[in-house]
């Protein structure tokens, strides 16, 4: 279904390049995955942000539980948020289409990486949310210290498929006006192929003509990339930037197994 985006919503599309200027070249704000299949049940840690502009809850980004009341998302998420004087009301992990009707669970605190652009090196691209309540679901399973390093360093990653997981775009209608994201903000999967591994950032083909696989999109900003490793889903990064407006070349994911996302998230979490 094509959905109406409120004016704060559209504006935060614009609002995205600045905010991470300072880190990387732009791209669009929080992403969706496209070419997916509806999620149900299969990653029911996995929620999606509720936010107020002021006209009641609307949905947001994307994030995934790391502790019964940790919510791991995007910092340039609540950067976009604060820049337009919204709140985060809570995060709700119902994997059906978003209704605002439906309770959340209320978030009570967030923190930000302090070093959120800040660094010209390292986005450190990372927020958590603290929830009232524990949530209704086993919390995500953190990788080990520099776990995609090891792995690419002896050809594990080459022809790797990750798992993308978030409640974003459907797609993009064109034709006949400016392109129209299609939304409905229900909970997705897709499984984009590995593309490469830098020191922060993991990197996946989102082209979904190409692979049949799909991918991320607008609004599925802050959203988990799960690698099955050791026959478990490990949470190995963020989703943080596309490389373009049609959600067709690839995406920046924000890694969790390096020194810097380590030292954020060892505030909040016991790191193995």
């Amino acid at each position: 279904m094509k959905r109406q985006l409120t004016g704060a919503l559209r504006r935060s599309i614009l609002l995205v390049a600045a905010v991470l200027a300072a880190s990387l070249v732009a791209v669009g704000p929080a992403q969706a995955i496209t070419g997916g299949q509806p999620d149900g049940n299969r990653h029911p840690n996995v929620g999606l942000m509720v936010v107020n502009f002021g006209s009641g809850p609307e949905p947001f980004c994307t994030g995934t539980l790391i502790a019964p009341t940790r919510f791991l998302t995007a910092a340039h998420c609540i950067a976009i948020l604060q820049q337009l004087g919204g709140e985060t009301i809570g995060v709700t992990f119902d994997p059906r289409t978003f209704d605002p009707s439906r309770p959340v669970i209320p978030a009570v605190d967030t923190e930000v990486d302090p070093a959120f652009g800040h660094d010209q090196g390292d986005f450190h691209d990372l927020a958590v949310i603290t929830l009232e309540s524990p949530a209704p679901a086993a919390p995500a399973v953190l990788p080990a210290a520099g776990l995609l390093g090891q792995l690419a360093a002896h050809g594990g990653l080459r022809g790797q498929q990750f798992t993308n997981v978030g409640y974003g775009a459907i797609g993009i209608a064109r034709g006949g006006g400016k392109p129209v994201l299609i939304l409905d903000f229900m909970r997705r999967f897709a499984a984009p192929p590995f593309m490469a591994l830098r020191n922060t950032v993991l990197l996946l083909l989102l082209n979904t003509n190409a692979t049949g696989q799909g991918g991320t999109c607008f609004y599925d900003s802050g959203s988990p990339v799960f690698l099955n490793t050791g026959g478990r889903d490990v949470l190995a990064a963020v989703v943080s930037l596309k490389a373009d407006q049609a959600c067709v070349a690839n995406g920046f994911n924000y890694r969790l197994d390096t020194p810097s996302a380590r030292a954020f998230l060892g505030q909040f979490v016991m790191l193995s």
